[in-house]
């Protein structure tokens, strides 16, 4: 695939990204922009129903971090991460925005990486900082919902240097 035409489903989680992919139809971009977009709205909003209304019905989701143990399997363990990070930033604060990755899908699998910048506050304090996503979807029922996701964020030391500038 084109690296153009593969960016462009991870683009399309942006908001506002109009990325159209030739090898992946435009309803599947729609709706995988769209469950994206709902997970942050319900994430935001500290609504743990709708987080977990993003991911398909079965255990067998995963939620990973960065650093060891930072993995939660199932839909109880990936509540109870989400209740956890909830209390890290104040309600209706969150913004993000997702650019450089890369994603395709084919038949009910879709898969996609970002760098996404999230912008928050946590007790009135406005926050920002940069993560690393990628994550895997699949259409159940008709519907577009999360089954792995992964999530990376620098938390301490220097700061990442690109590949291109560490040349």
């Amino acid at each position: 695939m084109k690296r153009a035409a593969a960016a462009a489903l991870a683009l399309a989680m942006s908001l506002g990204s109009g990325a159209v992919l030739a090898e992946v139809d435009q309803a599947t971009i729609d709706a995988v922009k769209q469950l994206w977009e709902q997970q942050q709205k319900a994430f935001d909003a500290h609504d743990l129903d709708g987080v977990l209304a993003t991911f398909v019905d079965t255990d067998e989701i995963i939620l990973m971090g960065t650093g060891p143990g930072e993995h939660w399997v199932g839909r109880d363990e990936v509540r109870d991460a989400f209740s956890h990070f909830i209390k890290q930033f104040d309600a209706h604060t969150m913004d993000t925005k997702c650019t450089d990755g890369v994603g395709s899908a084919q038949g009910d699998v879709a898969w996609f990486t970002a760098v996404c910048s999230f912008t928050d506050s946590k007790d009135g304090t406005p926050r920002s900082f940069v993560a690393n996503l990628s994550a895997v979807v699949v259409n159940q029922d008709d519907r577009w919902r999360f089954h792995t996701m992964h999530y990376s964020q620098l938390t301490g030391g220097d700061q990442a240097v690109s590949q291109a500038t560490s040349q």
